[in-house]
């Protein structure tokens, strides 16, 4: 620790002053001082994280950037199995902020509010977690955005810098997963090039926060995906996942 000059200038201030430099306790000062720098450095690197924090999450992969900013006081309830939907959400929103890691699958109806109650999760999460930081990704447009970078170099770019997100987030939501399958027929397994991404995503994010948000019910994912893509994705716990029954809300 640099000791205290008290030659010069502040000799000269401290008789003005008519302060008694011999009566001090320098060794406090001197803590005080650090003290302060400490603290100093704290919030200089609370600020830093935050700003990275927002900078992650506003690069999400999404098709209207507006649905990023959706809150749970922006969900209309109105029925009782909303109501229940919307609780659990909010549950493991404040599990997870205080803490919880683990896999969590929001399955059901489309239009009835998984994708926003995910979102709301994940803002939820900004808003009263300093430290995680969240990252939210269309599974649609990840496979395509993939597909198209085999041929276009600045797509092939894009597609790694998602990954890359997708890797280093603490709170993921994968959205619409088996969506690329939805124009077929059935649900037959996905393609080898899609299973192979799954792999990776999979392999990123173990003792992660993974959301998981689908249309189809789990014997139709354990058909389209390799089983230990399932495992490692889909949540286990009962508490951990909701099943989404109410009505369409894009009709309400």
């Amino acid at each position: 620790m640099e000791p205290l000059n008290l030659d010069g200038p502040m000799r000269r201030i401290a008789k003005k002053h008519g302060i008694d430099l011999s009566k001090l306790d320098i060794q406090k000062i001197l803590d005080a001082r650090d003290a302060r720098k400490e603290q100093e450095a704290i919030r200089f690197t609370q600020i830093n994280n935050q700003i990275k924090k927002k900078r992650l999450y506003n690069s999400s992969l999404i098709s209207d950037f507006e649905d990023l900013s959706q809150t749970f006081e922006d969900f209309r309830i109105t029925d009782a199995k909303q109501k229940s939907e919307f609780d659990k959400a909010k549950n493991i929103a404040e599990r997870i902020s205080n803490g919880e890691i683990g896999n969590y699958t929001f399955a059901g109806n489309a239009g009835s509010g998984k994708t926003m109650l995910a979102i709301s999760i994940l803002n939820y999460i900004n808003q009263n977690n300093d430290v995680k930081s969240c990252y939210f990704a269309s599974f649609s447009m990840l496979v395509n955005e993939n597909i198209n970078g085999i041929h276009d170099p600045g797509q092939r770019r894009d597609a790694l810098r998602v990954e890359s997100c997708i890797k280093n987030c603490n709170v993921l939501v994968l959205d619409d997963l088996g969506s690329e399958t939805a124009m077929k027929s059935d649900t037959r397994e996905a393609s080898d090039y899609t299973q192979s991404l799954l792999f990776r995503i999979a392999d990123y994010r173990k003792s992660k926060v993974n959301i998981v948000t689908t249309n189809n019910s789990s014997k139709e994912l354990q058909s389209i995906y390799n089983s230990k893509i399932y495992s490692r994705l889909i949540a286990k716990k009962a508490n951990n996942a909701i099943r989404f029954d109410s009505k369409d809300m894009r009709n309400v």
